[in-house]
């Protein structure tokens, strides 16, 4: 019986193994499909943004995938470094995870006391493929370039920035040149320095005692002489330093405090007398000011006094002349009046003289008719008024007169009719022709 015979087949009912028919071509798609997963795991990766990715080819052939992509890789190994590494030394972790973290960088200053400083500070890698490849050969990894690269060229610009001052003058004075020689350090190199010799006074004994201290040293154009630089070498920026705090030992705190008591003491007592010597000068000048005020205020009422004196003499001036004048208005008046009186005096005699002259030629032309007419027709109104008042016929007439002669009436108005007429020297006679 053969292999055949135990095989369960169609038509076999003699089979030992009653197997089920299996697909030959579907075990064939089951063990290609992990293969072909595998070539591609080993032949092509994906670079992520913010990231670059080293490829070692199996020819040990480097190269940098910087931009976002799937890159070749052809089996070769990868390395992935952050674009920009992020050294987090601050008091507080970071709200997002940083490259590097730790809790300050230790320092000692010039005085020999001690302290830690605060901060954050991002650190750009190159873009440069040929300077990425250098940095990948010297120290095979992200991490690698973080903590043996940028941690410790921080900490050591960071000692020898304290290194240039004393705890006192980063505590005070020299904070932001503590930060701007720090950040100038890391990214350009370490300062060139020379010792130079200071002379201090000791507060306790008053001694002066020469002490050497390191200064920077500069070039002939006035700029800080550097050492040379791992990360202008390497290509690498820093794209942001900024130092948050600095804790300094009790001993120097304590004695930062003491002497800032002391500072405090020594102000208030020059501000006290400053004081007081501004007030005397305040006083001195108000006193001045007051003299002045006095006397410009005299001065005034002098200048007023004359300034109305002035005027008032003016007034007077004025008035006198007003009173001349008016005077003098007062004759030329009272001699027009005169002269007017005059005239109208002379004028009323020519006029008398001129009425007498007139007169006298009517009178000589006519005879003074006119008046001599009004005269008696005045005179005659008078008669008949009285006449009218007489009763010309009686109210009795006893016997008659065969020759009446008329009445005492009729013959007394003939007789003023004749007066009358001489008077008038009338002609009343008929004259014939």
């Amino acid at each position: 019986m053969g292999l055949d015979d135990l095989i369960n087949k169609p038509g076999n009912s003699d089979s030992r193994f009653n197997f089920p028919e299996f697909d030959f071509h579907k075990l064939k798609y089951i063990v290609l499909l992990p293969i072909l997963i595998a070539i591609l795991y080993w032949n092509f990766g994906i670079n992520d943004a913010g990231e670059r990715t080293v490829i070692q080819y199996p020819t040990g052939k480097l190269l940098v995938k910087f931009t976002p992509g799937i890159y070749f890789k052809a089996f070769g190994t990868t390395e992935i470094y952050k674009d920009v590494i992020t050294f987090d030394f601050d008091k507080d972790n970071a709200a997002t995870p940083s490259s590097l973290n730790i809790t300050g960088i230790s320092v000692r200053y010039q005085d020999g006391g001690t302290g830690k400083v605060f901060g954050k500070a991002r650190f750009a890698l190159p873009d440069n493929e040929e300077q990425m490849i250098r940095l990948h050969k010297d120290f095979r990894s992200n991490d690698a370039v973080a903590y043996k690269l940028i941690k410790t060229l921080s900490e050591e610009s960071m000692n020898l920035t304290a290194g240039l001052m004393t705890s006192e003058e980063s505590y005070a004075e020299k904070r932001g040149i503590f930060t701007q020689w720090a950040e100038e350090q890391i990214a350009s190199g370490k300062f060139f320095t020379e010792l130079k010799s200071v002379v201090e006074e000791q507060k306790d004994t008053k001694e002066r005692v020469i002490r050497n201290v390191p200064v920077i040293k500069y070039g002939a154009d006035g700029q800080p002489l550097h050492h040379s630089s791992d990360f202008k070498n390497y290509g690498i920026k820093v794209s942001g330093f900024q130092i948050t705090d600095w804790d300094f030992e009790q001993k120097t705190l304590d004695q930062i405090s003491r002497k800032r008591e002391a500072t405090m003491g020594i102000i208030t007592a020059k501000a006290d007398a400053e004081r007081a010597r501004q007030e005397a000068l305040t006083a001195e000048e108000q006193g001045k000011k007051n003299v002045m005020v006095d006397k410009y205020a005299k001065e005034q009422e002098k200048v007023q006094a004359v300034v109305d004196a002035e005027k008032e003499k003016e007034v007077a001036v004025t008035k006198a002349m007003q009173g001349v004048l008016v005077a003098e208005q007062g004759k030329l008046e009272a001699e027009q009046k005169r002269l007017a009186a005059v005239a109208y005096k002379e004028e009323q005699i020519l006029r008398g003289e001129g009425d007498g002259e007139y007169k006298r030629l009517v009178m000589s032309a006519d005879g003074a008719l006119a008046t001599k007419l009004d005269a008696w027709k005045a005179v005659h109104l008078r008669y008949a008024e009285a006449i009218e008042k007489q009763k010309w016929v009686p109210d009795i007439q006893m016997g008659s007169s065969a020759n009446p002669t008329g009445s005492a009436a009729t013959d007394l108005i003939e007789m003023l009719k004749a007066q009358t007429a001489k008077e008038l020297k009338l002609d009343m006679t008929v004259k014939g022709n």
